[in-house]
């Protein structure tokens, strides 16, 4: 059978159409491909233990185990860290493709259901820089993926309204999967519920018993999750405290601006930021009410113009229902810094594409303006939002490019402020490690003017003198930088981070008891042993400083039983030994940490533990397989050390005690050598080596 040419015609259109929309997404987004990784990616991606485990992809799905519980979103990361570990190429790709594809269905269900313009509405989408914080940022994966599984579930709910009775239940069925799947990659998708009823009011379809059935579970199911994730947000992330003591006046208050903002940014999108300044709520303040007059203005000349036309009211239901889950009646963390962000916004994109692509419209047939015109006026205004697109992502290089980008845009971002200086404090480091002092200190100038100027705008935030008392020590400052650290204690007392860094700063200063105490508080936190390890480390040191070897001793077992694989503590505790008198124990535990299952962090650590066991082993009286087991320790530190006397002498002292009589010429040799060369001190270790190892008559 022949096909006919229209058929071909529409199929060829269609194709184009649909490779021109994914086209546009990704000219417009290209840039997000060179993004680096910012902000709270580590925690989500590069420094997530559950996508470095073998088992990430069951872990995903246990409640608690990943920041937020979207499990969907982690185990595609699991699948991506295995592929390309910490490069995040492969991770904003994803998200663009998702972005694109997303697009692409939006496209498929207005054309579906009627809209006019549909193309447009997906190519405004496709484009715009409000869409830029999803792509660019990696962990922001979960807008993108919900966003897509929420278009493909009312794609399929759509078709399942046209399809033959054959095909109509699999068609439902994929359609609440897909929600599902929308829900568990990030509740933003409970608008997928209220949407499908709007499309049936759009299409003038009944809304029956049947049809409320229908979507009765979409309802149930999201209200279930999105609860849940309130409560998640609550407990677990921490929206809770005085910055959300709002009252329900001022919940209504702030949803209407944070209406107006979104439209506002999405049709004038010339200053994306990824932090807005948090403007004041007040139901008290009649100006700010102003939003709400003419959110509800509108409402009512869109509900006067129902029988006319239905677009009006039904975009702005959908506008709100998308909105909705960040508009304020519900808790999230981020309104700590501000009440607005574009990632918040993603999910009413589209409808935001619709309200912009209809007014266009409007405009231009109202002016006499053809269909011919809109379409020009459509693609000048793509055309223009592309740059702006290219101009958003370039921020997102590095996390502190753009940090000093946000603090550029809105100076009042207290976390701006403070983040750029955790970044600066943390390139210390690597600098101090190059030995360029001149570089600490500049860093640790600049981190303390942004961590001050944090502190100043949000003193109750523990980071801030945190961050204030790093700095103020790095550059020696230490009465200051101990008066922030017991600021920090006072806001947060509970984190075991600011007991160890006040211990620092006790210890650099000479008041090693008061280190001490701060240390122990830190290492006895009941419920965080984030730091235990770092501060009983740090005990023995003060210990061993003070010749208060049993204290040393102690802190150093400790330190063992929560690292029992490294073996730079277990030849810690050796030489702790050896010097409170413990001799054989020493020798016993130089040969555990020079066994097997443990490592040393460098191998000269390991060449320096091995001369150390053996020193004390051919000063003492060993016997069976520990002189087996010192031969061989001295043979192989021999090999490693090529040429060195000291290395030599060991091997020949062991073989001598196992009876080699041979080497106490060669031992005297080297003693006379060491006198000429006026080593004393390698000539005081042979000499009492001998002098334990006579002759034999």
């Amino acid at each position: 059978m022949t096909e006919h040419p229209e058929s071909k015609r529409s199929t060829r259109q269609t194709l184009l159409t649909g490779a021109a929309i994914v086209l546009a997404a990704i000219v417009a987004h290209f840039l997000a491909l060179q993004a680096g990784w910012i902000w709270d990616d580590n925690d989500y991606i590069t420094a997530n233990p559950v996508l470095q485990s073998d088992d990430g992809w069951f872990t995903s799905w246990v409640p608690g185990a990943t920041p937020q519980y979207y499990p969907l979103v982690f185990l595609g990361f699991w699948v991506e860290y295995a592929i390309a570990g910490g490069d995040p190429l492969l991770y904003h790709a994803t998200n663009l493709l998702m972005h694109a594809s997303s697009a692409l269905l939006l496209w498929g269900i207005l054309a579906r259901i009627g809209v006019r313009r549909a193309e447009w509405i997906a190519v405004i989408f496709a484009v715009h820089p409000m869409g830029v914080e999803t792509v660019a940022w990696a962990t922001e994966r979960k807008n993108a993926q919900s966003l897509m599984f929420a278009l493909s579930s009312i794609s399929c709910f759509t078709l399942a309204t046209r399809a033959e009775p054959k095909s109509v239940l699999a068609l439902h069925i994929s359609a609440f999967v897909l929600f599902v799947c929308a829900l568990l990659s990030k509740t933003t998708a409970v608008f997928v519920a209220p949407a499908l009823v709007l499309i049936a009011l759009w299409e003038r379809r009944r809304i029956d018993v049947r049809f409320a059935l229908t979507v009765l579970p979409y309802f149930v199911v999201g209200a279930a999750l999105g609860l849940f994730t309130v409560y998640v947000e609550k407990v677990h992330v921490g929206a809770r405290g005085s910055e959300f003591a709002l009252s329900m006046a001022d919940r209504v208050q702030l949803a209407a601006r944070n209406v107006v903002f979104y439209i506002g940014a999405f049709f004038v999108p010339v200053d994306q930021m990824f932090v807005y300044p948090r403007w004041t709520v007040d139901a008290s303040r009649i100006a700010l009410w102003v939003p709400f007059a003419a959110l509800l203005a509108v409402a009512v000349v869109a509900g006067v113009a129902w029988k006319r036309t239905r677009g009006p009211i039904l975009v702005g239901l959908w506008l709100c229902a998308a909105l909705f889950p960040a508009l304020g009646f519900f808790d999230v963390w981020p309104f700590r810094f501000s009440f607005v962000a574009d990632h918040f916004a993603y999910a009413a994109m589209p409808a935001l594409a619709a309200t912009l692509v209809f007014v266009v419209a409007s405009v231009v047939e109202r002016s006499g303006g053809a269909s011919k015109q809109v379409n020009i006026a459509l693609a000048t205004a793509a055309i223009i939002l592309v740059p702006l697109s290219w101009r958003a992502a370039s921020k997102y290089e590095n996390v502190e490019l753009l940090w000093r980008e946000t603090i550029a845009q809105n100076p009042s971002a207290w976390l701006a402020q403070n983040n750029l200086a955790t970044e600066l404090l943390g390139a210390v480091e690597p600098a101090m490690a190059a030995g360029d002092q001149a570089r600490v200190r500049a860093l640790a100038t600049e981190a303390l003017e942004h961590a001050t100027r944090a502190y100043e705008l949000k003193p109750d935030e523990c980071t801030h003198p945190a961050n204030r008392s790093e700095a103020l020590r790095l550059l020696g400052r230490n009465d200051e930088a101990l008066v922030a650290m017991d600021a920090a204690i006072a806001v947060a007392p509970h984190l075991p981070e600011f007991q160890w860094m006040r211990g620092r700063i006790l210890e650099t200063m000479d008041r090693n008891e008061d280190a001490r105490a701060a240390y122990l508080k830190a290492a006895e936190d009941p419920l965080d042993h984030s730091y235990e390890l770092t501060s009983r480390l740090a005990m023995v040191r003060l210990a061993a400083n003070r010749k208060d070897y049993p204290d040393a001793i102690a802190q150093c077992r400790k330190a063992i039983a929560l690292d029992p694989t490294n073996a730079d503590n277990i030849a810690n505790l050796a030489s702790l030994l050896a010097a409170n008198g413990e001799e054989k124990a020493g020798r016993l535990e130089y040969l555990h940490a020079l066994g097997p299952n443990v490592g040393f962090s460098d191998e000269r650590l390991m060449v320096a533990t091995a001369i150390r066991y053996l020193r004390l082993a051919i000063n003492a009286p060993i016997e069976g397989s520990e002189i087996l087991t010192a031969h061989a320790l001295a043979k192989q530190l021999a090999t490693k050390s090529s040429g060195d006397v000291s290395a030599r002498f060991l091997v020949r002292a062991v073989e001598l005690i196992q009876g080699d009589a041979s080497a106490r010429a060669d031992i005297e040799k080297m003693l006379a050598q060491s006198r000429e060369a006026k080593a004393d001190r390698f000539a005081e270790e042979v000499e009492k080596f001998l002098r334990t190892h006579p002759a034999a008559k």
